[in-house]
């Protein structure tokens, strides 16, 4: 089967395209064999900020406990909170016996 020629231009090649921009692009481009360097300076890079982040996280949380800590520490010294005393209502021994409805708390 015979195919048809391209319509237009191909696509250009690499060495012709524009140079890569970034600085890393350039120095992979001009000497490949640094690849493996380069690789394991990425990678202790991004072991180190993994590291960073993961000491401030734990630093995060020990001062929100501390600081919860202290804060219930003033709360428990600081307030002396009464609760009111309920009076409840008496209830008649005669209203039980004669059978009528007598309010409960169970009624509720």
């Amino acid at each position: 089967m015979v195919q048809p020629p391209p319509l237009g231009p191909g696509p250009p090649d690499r060495p012709e395209a524009e140079p890569t921009k970034t600085r890393l692009g350039r120095i992979l481009a001009e000497r490949p064999e640094e690849r493996p360097r380069i690789a394991r300076a990425v990678g202790g890079l991004l072991a180190v900020t993994l590291v960073t982040i993961a000491a401030i996280g734990i630093l995060l949380i020990w001062h929100l406990r501390r600081r919860a800590g202290l804060i219930r520490e003033q709360l428990a010294s600081g307030c002396n909170v009464s609760l009111a005393e309920l009076e409840l209502p008496e209830l008649d021994a005669d209203a039980d016996s004669d059978g009528s409805d007598s309010p409960s708390l169970g009624s509720r």
